[in-house]
C-alpha cells in the first residue's frame, strides 16, 4: 500500500467478510478438492466420517431438544478443521492467480520486478488489492460469487469494505457501488493490525495503549501483593504490545507510556495514594541475573522481534512477502540479507526492520557447506571476525574482490588457494599469509548442502526471539550482584521473593528509609520495634537485631552448626550454605528456611507497628517450622 501511494497510481483495498466461514463449508466441495489434492479415497472417507457424525440440538429449559444432524459446515474446535478450511480458501487463491493471467482481474505491481500482489489470505481473513476500474472490479465480483455458490462460502457483502489509494471520492463511491459494499478509510483492520497506517504517529498505537488501560481497570490493585503485581506484568502487561512490536516500530513516546504503566501499577496500590518507587525501573528491567525482575525495556523487546524478520528473510525466498521487499528495497551486498540502506517509507514497517540490522548481524555467523555461497573476505564465517579485518594488510593486495569459498579454497581437501595476488608480497605479508593458511586447514567442506547461517546466541543455531532480547537486555557493569537463583528458583510464594528482592536490594521501608523518604511518616530512627534498641536498618532488622539473631541461631542450630553474623545481609545472602546437604531437597528446604526467615522478621516486626500485636521468639520460631516444613 504505501508503494501504491508513492507511485501516485489509483488502486483500491478490498476487504471481505465470508458470512459464518465455518459453518457454510460445503462437504461434497471440500471432498472434490481432496481430490485434485491427491488424498486417497480412505482419506477422504474418514474426512466425511467425521464431518457427518456431528449433530446438534437446541437446549429449550436447559434440556436438549429435537437432535439435527448436520449437512454442511465444519466444527468449530476441532484441531482439522482449520487445515480443511484451508483448502478450500487456497481455491480462491487459485482462481484469483488464473483471472490474473488472464487479465480479468489486475492485482498491484509492486517493485523493480513488478511482482504482482492480488491478494493476501490467512484462514477466513481475506483482503484484494485491485487497480480502480470498474470493469476490473466487476469480475472480481463475479468471481466471488462463482466461489461462494460451489463452495458454500458466501461473501456478506454488506459487512465488506473497500479503500481508496489516491482514488477520487466519486470514483471510490462508484466502485463500492458495484461491489455492494461500505467505503472505508485507511488505516484498514487485518489480522488485528492497521494496514496502511503510520506507525510514527501517536494514534496509531491508541488499541494497545487501550488494551493496557482496560487489564489494569479490570485488576484489584488494593488487593494485590507486590509478588502478585509483578507476576501479572511479567505474565500480560509486558506482552500485551508484542503483536505490534513484531512489525512496527514503536515511538518513544508511546514506549515510556507503557513502562510508566507498568511502573505505576508495580509500586501503587488502587485508592492508597501515591507511593515510593523503591528501585529505579532501570534495575527493575533488567534480566533477574542482574538484579532486576525480567521485565525487559519495551524498546529492546521491540528490537528483537523485529530481528525475526531479518533471520526469515533468507530463508523463505519463496515467500510473497520476501519477493516484495526483495523487489522495493533490493538485496545486501551480501546476497543474504535486503537492502539496509532505506531512504523512503514512513508507513512501510521494512525502514525500521532494516535499523535492526546492526545490532542483529553480530551475534549471526555463517556455515559452511559447498562454500558457493559465502563471500571469503567480507562475511563472518571463520572466527570471532570477518578475515578482511583479521588480516587487513593481506587482503590489500588480492586483486579480485568478493570472491566466495569456494573460489578460493575449493570445495574440497586438499584445498586450491587461489588468492589472485595483484603483485609479489613482501615478507611481512608473506607471514600473514602462513597464519591464514595454518587457521584454515581445518576447514570442513560439505559439498552436497548449501551454506547456511547460524544463530549463535542459541545451541540449534536457530534465531530465538528471547536470545536476542537477553543479549540486548544485558549491561556491562550491574548496580550490584544478587543472588537471583538462590531468590527465583525458590519454592515460596511470590510475595516473599519479592521482598527478599527488596531486601537483596537494601530497599526496604526501614525507618532509616523512612526518615529520608517520609520523615513525617517514620518512627524514631534509632529505635527498633524488635528489640526496643538500636537504629532499624536492614542489616539490623534481618540480621543483627538480638530477636533476629535467635532466629537464626535456632535455624543453624537445627542442623548442629555454629553460626556467627556476618558483616552484613548482603554477605549473608551470597555465602553458599549446604547446612542440608547437596542434594536437591536439602538445597530446596534451605532455601525456603531463610526466605520464610526473612518473612517473617517483616511481618512481625509490621505487626508490633500497624496493630499493635507482638508473638514471642519462640511463638515465631514455631511458624517459620510450619511454613518452611523443617
Amino acid at each position: 500500500m504505501d508503494e501504491k501511494r508513492r507511485s501516485r497510481k489509483e488502486g483500491v483495498v478490498f476487504k471481505i467478510d465470508f458470512e459464518k466461514a465455518y459453518d457454510h463449508v460445503d462437504w461434497g466441495f471440500l471432498d472434490h478438492v481432496l481430490q485434485r489434492k491427491g488424498f486417497s479415497q480412505k482419506w477422504r472417507s474418514w474426512m466425511r466420517g467425521c464431518l457427518s457424525s456431528s449433530s446438534f440440538a437446541i437446549l429449550v429449559n436447559e434440556n436438549a431438544k429435537s437432535w439435527v444432524k448436520a449437512s454442511r459446515g465444519l466444527r468449530q474446535g476441532d484441531p482439522l478443521s482449520p487445515f480443511l478450511f484451508t483448502l478450500v480458501a487456497d481455491v480462491l487463491s487459485r482462481l484469483m492467480i488464473r483471472a490474473e493471467e488472464t487479465g480479468i482481474t489486475e492485482g498491484f505491481l509492486v517493485g523493480r520486478d513488478r511482482t504482482r500482489v492480488s491478494l493476501l489470505q490467512f484462514a477466513d481473513d481475506t483482503i484484494f488489492f485491485s487497480k480502480a476500474s470498474l470493469d476490473l472490479l466487476q469480475n472480481l465480483k463475479i468471481i466471488l460469487l462463482v466461489f461462494g455458490q460451489v463452495s458454500g462460502l458466501k461473501i456478506n457483502l454488506e459487512k465488506s469494505t473497500i479503500s481508496g489509494i489516491n482514488t477520487r471520492q466519486e470514483l471510490l463511491s462508484s466502485l463500492a457501488l458495484v461491489l455492494d459494499c461500505r467505503v472505508s478509510e485507511c488505516p484498514l483492520s487485518y489480522l488485528g493490525l492497521p494496514l496502511g497506517g503510520n506507525p510514527k504517529t501517536i494514534g496509531f498505537w491508541d488499541p494497545v495503549v487501550e488494551r493496557i488501560s482496560r487489564r489494569l481497570d479490570g485488576w484489584k490493585k488494593a488487593y494485590l501483593s507486590l509478588g502478585g503485581r509483578i507476576t501479572l506484568i511479567q505474565s500480560c502487561l509486558s506482552h500485551i504490545p508484542s503483536y505490534f512490536l513484531s512489525l512496527f516500530k514503536i515511538p518513544v513516546s508511546i514506549a515510556s507510556k507503557t513502562e510508566k504503566m507498568q511502573r505505576d501499577f508495580l509500586w501503587s496500590g488502587a485508592g492508597e495514594g501515591k507511593k515510593d518507587h523503591l528501585i529505579k525501573w532501570e534495575v527493575v528491567s533488567r534480566p533477574k541475573e542482574m538484579g532486576g525482575l525480567g521485565f525487559g525495556k519495551t524498546s529492546m523487546r521491540n528490537i528483537a522481534l523485529l530481528g525475526k524478520w531479518l533471520w526469515r528473510f533468507p530463508r523463505e525466498r519463496s515467500g510473497l512477502w520476501h519477493k516484495v521487499i526483495a523487489s522495493i528495497y533490493g538485496t545486501h551486498p551480501n546476497g543474504w540479507d535486503a537492502n539496509t540502506v532505506v531512504r523512503w517509507s514512513h508507513r512501510c514497517p521494512w525502514k525500521a526492520i532494516a535499523q535492526v540490522f546492526q545490532e542483529f548481524s553480530p551475534f549471526v555467523h555463517l556455515v559452511v557447506g559447498n562454500g558457493e555461497r559465502i563471500r571469503f573476505r567480507e562475511d563472518l564465517w571463520w572466527g570471532n571476525q570477518t578475515l578482511c579485518s583479521q588480516f587487513a594488510n593481506l587482503y590489500r593486495v588480492i586483486s579480485v574482490k568478493n570472491l566466495t569459498v569456494s573460489n578460493v579454497l575449493g570445495n574440497s581437501l586438499p584445498l586450491s588457494w587461489n588468492f589472485n595476488f595483484r603483485r609479489n608480497l613482501t615478507d611481512s605479508e608473506i607471514d600473514l599469509l602462513q597464519r591464514l593458511m595454518s587457521s584454515l586447514n581445518s576447514v570442513f567442506f560439505s559439498p552436497s548442502s548449501l551454506d547456511s547461517r547460524a544463530w549463535s546466541l542459541s545451541s540449534s543455531g536457530l534465531f530465538l526471539v528471547k536470545s536476542f532480547f537477553y543479549a540486548l537486555s544485558k549491561v556491562s557493569n550491574p548496580l550490584m550482584f544478587l543472588p537471583a537463583k538462590f531468590l527465583w528458583s525458590s519454592k515460596v510464594p511470590s510475595k516473599v521473593k519479592a521482598l527478599a528482592w527488596l531486601v537483596a536490594h537494601g530497599k526496604v521501608n526501614t525507618n532509616d528509609k523512612l526518615q529520608l523518604r517520609r520523615p513525617y511518616k517514620a518512627l524514631c530512627p534509632q529505635w527498633c520495634i524488635l528489640c526496643k534498641g538500636n537504629g532499624e536498618s536492614i542489616d539490623h532488622l534481618f540480621l543483627h537485631c538480638p530477636v533476629t539473631i535467635g532466629l537464626w541461631h535456632r535455624l543453624f542450630n537445627l542442623v548442629g552448626l555454629i553460626w556467627v553474623p556476618p558483616r552484613s545481609l548482603e554477605d549473608m545472602l551470597v555465602i553458599s550454605f549446604k547446612v542440608l546437604g547437596n542434594s536437591l531437597r536439602g538445597k530446596t528446604l534451605w532455601q525456603i528456611a531463610c526466605l520464610t526467615l526473612i518473612w517473617m522478621v517483616w511481618q512481625e516486626r509490621n505487626n508490633r507497628i500497624f496493630e499493635n500485636k507482638g508473638r514471642t521468639e519462640e511463638m515465631v520460631w514455631d511458624l517459620i517450622r510450619f511454613y518452611s516444613s523443617l
